[in-house]
């Protein structure tokens, strides 16, 4: 396939728009890709995307395909051939690795993103507990997905991976910002080892971004709390779909994993911005465990943002009230 049959509509800081990137650098897949800016939608998004005028949006021989989950299972059906599969071949485990990375998007995300607009320490408190809470539920989903190997897919990163690992960067930021490590060895120990695996690879969002938008310290406090009870979530969901393993699918990366390794960025900035670590690998070590394997896979590193970079991006685009 020519690189220019592919394309892929998008914006660096996007973990949405980091999972597509993971799936086809996973796929050896040349694209072309083409930046958006922020705050404004060009006529190509907008003529792509006319539902939702979101990114990510990939264009493949010019006919495109929407959602960032969707675009994954795209990618991994098209490619079938190359590269490791992304999505389990069990009926059951792919139908898990789509409920988590659901529930990664849809609890998980917003109680991170929810730290970043709390307003005091007590609102702070509630959001990290919400996100250890969630993290657990992730340890746990990683141990029965990945059956003892590095990520929720197996031995290579797949769908939930990148579901959850496109949120690290985010993570990271929160964890700064709430002086709190939310993915925690000692807690998630299956997840904070995924978390590495991924973010080594060369190949959570909207609770994060809560946290940074956060006003006041009662504020933050409640999103940090939202964002732990989603983390303890996510790590025994990491616990049930590894089986194990490295990664929620296995042995490689798939499909839960880019879901949820694509917010990873972005958890580091909320981590910062909260001064609290939410991956914490007292509290999620399976969860924490996974983000270090996800972050290192090939696929992912070279993608995956820089967290200061991240961190300075995430405070223009969400601004504090000055007092």
């Amino acid at each position: 396939m020519a690189s220019n049959d592919v394309k892929l509509i998008g914006a660096w800081a996007s973990p949405f728009v980091m999972r597509p990137r993971i799936a086809l650098n996973l796929k050896s897949v040349p694209y072309e890709f083409l930046q958006e800016t922020f705050g404004s939608k060009s006529e190509l998004l907008l003529k792509s995307n006319p539902v939702h005028k979101k990114i990510p949006v990939l264009l493949h021989a010019d006919k495109p395909v929407c959602e960032s989950n969707i675009i994954v299972e795209y990618i991994d059906d098209t490619w079938s051939s190359s590269g490791p599969s992304l999505l389990p071949s069990d009926p059951y485990d792919r139908a898990m690795a789509r409920f988590w990375a659901a529930y990664i998007d849809e609890k998980w995300f917003v109680v991170l993103r929810s730290f970043l607009k709390a307003g005091g320490e007590e609102e702070k408190k509630a959001v990290i507990a919400q996100l250890e809470e969630g993290n657990a539920f992730l340890e746990k989903a990683f141990i029965d997905c990945s059956k003892g190997k590095p990520f929720f897919n197996g031995d290579n990163i797949g769908y939930l991976d990148i579901a959850l690992g496109c949120f690290l960067a985010w993570l990271r930021v929160t964890e700064l910002a709430a002086s709190h490590k939310i993915l925690d060895e000692a807690k998630t120990p299956s997840l904070s080892k995924w978390a590495e695996n991924f973010c080594n690879d060369p190949a959570w969002f909207i609770s994060l971004r809560s946290i940074l938008t956060a006003q006041g310290e009662e504020e933050k406090n409640a999103a940090i709390a939202q964002v732990e009870e989603r983390t303890k979530l996510l790590e025994k969901a990491f616990n049930d779909c590894s089986k194990g393993k490295p990664f929620f699918n296995g042995d490689h990366i798939g499909y839960l994993d880019i879901a949820l390794g694509s917010f990873l960025g972005w958890w580091r900035v909320v981590e910062l911005d909260a001064n609290h670590k939410f991956l914490d690998e007292t509290k999620t070590p399976s969860l924490a465990k996974w983000a270090e394997r996800f972050c290192d896979d090939p696929a992912v590193k070279p993608i995956m943002p820089e967290i200061t970079k991240l961190a300075e991006f995430a405070r223009k685009l969400f601004p504090k009230p000055q007092a």
